[in-house]
């Protein structure tokens, strides 16, 4: 087997290798390595963002739809109170047809106002929903859902107030 054979099939194999899956736990913690870069405080999951998100996933699957606001006009931020999470800063990250998360991320980053969510400090929280594929249609790579927020009692200190999707 020539050199150039042998690299070419290391290269095409080595790829999978070195790549995350997209998971919750993944999503969150390649966030915040953007974040501790821009010297921010880490993410933390809150199981009322989990369950929101995991509702907003539903709800899209249900309706075979893929937007920041629903068919019949609903905000992203509709699932937060039925959860109990009174927010004083939510947003929302979508993404879909993604295989890692590297890739994801990055794609984020290179968003203004995706990006503006991962490094924004009004943000503490955030609820993660993975599925495979698409929710309106049959797909391959995973389809994200990541909620954003800020409790109005934060231990946090507050920097300003705000609603962004993207």
């Amino acid at each position: 087997m020539s050199r150039l054979t042998l690299a070419a099939l290391l290269l095409a194999f080595a790829t999978p290798l070195f790549a995350a899956d997209i998971t919750p736990d993944t999503v969150l913690s390649e966030m915040n390595v953007y974040r501790a870069k821009q010297g921010l405080a880490p993410l933390r999951f809150d199981p009322r963002l989990v369950h929101a998100a995991d509702d907003r996933m539903h709800d899209m699957e249900d309706l075979e739809y893929w937007s920041h606001d629903a068919p019949d006009g609903r905000s992203p931020f509709v699932w937060l109170k039925p959860r109990g999470y009174d927010f004083r800063f939510a947003g929302e990250n979508l993404a879909t047809g993604f295989e890692t998360v590297e890739l994801l991320v990055e794609g984020w980053m290179e968003s203004p106002g995706h990006r503006a969510n991962i490094l924004s400090a009004d943000y503490d929280d955030v609820g993660i929903a993975v599925i495979d594929g698409s929710t309106t249609h049959r797909a391959t790579g995973k389809s994200v859902v990541v909620m954003f927020g800020r409790t109005r009692i934060s231990s946090r200190l507050p920097v300003a107030s705000s609603q962004r999707s993207n």
